[in-house]
């Protein structure tokens, strides 16, 4: 896994006061074929499945073949639909990025280091590292991430090896959703992708159009913030830790709020570790005064002096960052 990663984002001030990210619905990202996936593409995997458990007999296909593959596919896609994806990149000084992802330079690249826990409330043991999020059977939750694969042609699973589990006991869909997941169009190459992807309804803070119903869940429990975000929208805040205490499954009130979500504009927001921001690199156009005001109130960033704008290069196409002496930005 590579220990440092880059996120390109529109400048927060109020980020440096509480460190949160977003995480983007899968189904909502700016590539169409983000959770993409076709019949055909289901049909191979389940018949691979099939076949590895013995329970397909050679050239045999029924309808009720048919009905399960169709079953399947509405269940991915319900699967799908919880997810969302934090995009993260190899690099801080790509001048498309800046222009795409940054807010035409007037934004902020974050570099977070891997060596230490990424989400706040890590305190689950996992082969010896701290996590938030417990190991998750059926993989549709990568909580470090992993680096996109870029291709031409969309992935094929008439191969078993490409769709069949390594070991009996793995739940059998887990290499097709890492798959889809994971794949995008070789034109978006220049992104250098490595992403997390985590559940929506685990999300610490939710900005949402307010109704009732989501109200009515909110009042559940007391611990839980309901406040007024601005003249449509409410934002719902949970607990540190709230997740690994709560009743889950069906009495999951996390689950319940996010069922109760029918706003394709929502946004999820996920603490983060402020020990795990390593460098900040502000663009070339950006109004970076509150934010150096807001590292410097925040005992919790201490540690984080390596701040930067970026500025152009003299004799290249490219932007170089230039240190930030911290008393000199704030004067």
């Amino acid at each position: 896994m590579t220990r440092f990663l880059y996120k390109y984002m529109k400048l927060r001030s109020d980020f440096f006061s509480n460190p949160m990210i977003r995480a983007t619905p899968a189904k909502h990202l700016n590539d169409p074929f983000e959770g993409y996936f076709n019949q055909e593409q289901v049909r191979d995997a389940y018949l691979n499945h099939q076949d590895y458990f013995g329970l397909l007999c050679k050239n045999s296909y029924d309808d009720s073949d048919d009905y399960a593959i169709e079953n399947s596919m509405g269940q991915i896609e319900s699967d799908i639909n919880e997810l969302g994806v934090i995009s993260l990149t190899e690099s801080y000084n790509n001048t498309l990025m800046w222009a795409h992802y940054g807010d035409e330079h007037k934004g902020v690249v974050v570099e977070f280091d891997f060596s230490v826990p990424f989400f706040s409330s890590s305190i689950r043991d996992i082969d010896g590292r701290s996590m938030r999020f417990k190991k998750d059977f059926m993989a549709t939750c990568f909580e470090m991430p992993e680096k996109v694969d870029y291709r031409r042609v969309l992935p094929d699973f008439k191969r078993p090896e490409f769709s069949n589990p390594d070991k009996p006991i793995e739940f059998h869909w887990n290499k097709f959703y890492q798959t889809i997941l994971f794949t995008k169009s070789i034109d978006w190459i220049y992104e250098q992708e490595q992403r997390s992807v985590v559940r929506l309804h685990d999300a610490d803070v939710i900005i949402c159009k307010d109704n009732q119903f989501i109200r009515s869940a909110c009042l559940d429990d007391a611990e839980i913030i309901l406040e007024k975000y601005d003249n449509e929208n409410i934002k719902i805040t949970f607990p540190d830790e709230y997740e690994m205490h709560e009743e889950m499954g069906d009495q999951s009130i996390k689950m319940e709020i996010f069922r109760r979500i029918n706003d394709a504009d929502a946004m999820f927001f996920f603490r983060i570790n402020p020990l795990a921001i390593a460098s900040v690199y502000f663009g070339c156009k950006a109004n970076f005064k509150q934010s150096i005001s807001n590292i410097l109130n925040n005992t919790s960033l201490k540690h984080l002096d390596n701040v930067h704008i970026m500025a152009p290069g003299e004799n290249l196409y490219q932007f170089l960052p230039r240190r930030i002496v911290f008393r000199e930005a704030v004067k």
